[in-house]
């Protein structure tokens, strides 16, 4: 759960000013999400997500709004911002500054997983994947390019000899030849775990979150969306729910018999992204001793990834 950034009543009903939603009554804490400050905001107009955005600067905020704006013009299954009265998606509380982007409160909720559940977001994934990339979107911000940077700086740390470092570098010493390989690249999500997805009754609503929206490779997505959704709360792999969910994307942007052969490759390296990305921000730039080993989940399920994979998980 984000550490909320919190609105006084008198900053609220500034920022609701600035909408057609009517008057501010109630604002209520989301649980969930590390980057943002969410809540249910209640006016006399209905419902609606604010977001307060801690993370983002002004300059990947637009980009994330053309991003948006594309797949707006694609009718794809997402919550778009709505405009204040002068036609601007982000505002920018004063004096603070915060950065503020309010949606529709849409119906729905993190999905109970399922393999029915697990076919649809395949079907979502691969439906994003075949939308054209636009141009200005950063590559993979989990990845190798914030990775091997941090492996050097960490070197000059108390970390240095940790043994998570000493995992990541054995990983990535396998996985740098295939991760470097000349795979199909498009529009990527990046984060596609099951709280990133609204379900009614077993159906998609939508999927959330494109904060992360990137150009990289594909089976980036493939593996981080196996990684998030397709293990149980004590993140032993649910096979039916891999296979599912595989067999969904295939049918409607049919894996390579290259990537079908990486595929475990960018399994793992998923679960290595969002375990890099959990030890340093809960070890190194925002110390929680609550959230200090939450990388360890990562660790666990690449290690239950592998053990089946051979097995259960080879082109269908």
């Amino acid at each position: 759960m984000a550490n909320y950034t919190t609105l006084s009543p008198t900053s609220l009903a500034e920022v609701v000013s600035h909408y057609t939603i009517g008057e501010a009554q109630r604002l209520e804490e989301i649980p969930g999400g590390f980057g943002n400050s969410n809540f249910k905001l209640t006016t006399t107009d209905g419902a609606f997500l604010l977001k307060i955005c801690d993370e983002k600067n002004a300059a990947e905020l637009q980009i994330q709004l053309k991003l948006l704006a594309h797949l707006q013009e694609h009718a794809y299954p997402t919550a778009y911002p709505i405009l204040q009265k002068n036609g601007e998606a982000v505002y920018v509380s004063a004096p603070t500054e915060y950065r503020i982007m309010l949606y529709p409160f849409l119906p729905g909720g993190t999905p109970q997983l399922s393999p029915k559940v697990l076919a649809q977001l395949g079907e979502a994934l691969a439906k994003l994947h075949c939308i054209p990339p636009i141009a200005g979107l950063p590559r993979f911000p989990m990845g190798m390019s914030q990775i091997v940077p941090f492996l050097v700086e960490v070197q000059t740390t108390q970390f240095a000899a940790h043994p998570f470092i000493n995992w990541m570098n054995s990983q990535l010493e396998w996985m740098e030849p295939q991760l470097n390989e000349p795979l199909p690249t498009g529009l990527l999500h990046g984060d596609l775990f099951a709280d990133n997805t609204l379900f009614e009754d077993e159906q998609l609503v939508a999927i959330l979150d494109f904060e992360e929206g990137c150009h990289d490779t594909l089976l980036i997505d493939v593996g981080m969306t196996i990684v998030g959704c397709c293990y149980s709360e004590r993140h032993e792999l649910r096979a039916e729910w891999a296979r599912c969910f595989l067999t969904a994307y295939d049918a409607l942007r049919p894996l390579t018999p290259r990537e079908w052969e990486c595929l475990d490759c960018f399994v793992r390296y998923a679960a290595l992204a969002i375990a890099f990305w959990r030890f340093r921000q809960f070890n190194i730039r925002r110390p929680d001793a609550r959230r200090a080993d939450m990388y360890q989940e990562m660790v666990t399920r690449s290690a239950a990834w592998h053990a089946v994979f051979p097995k259960t998980h080879r082109h269908p």
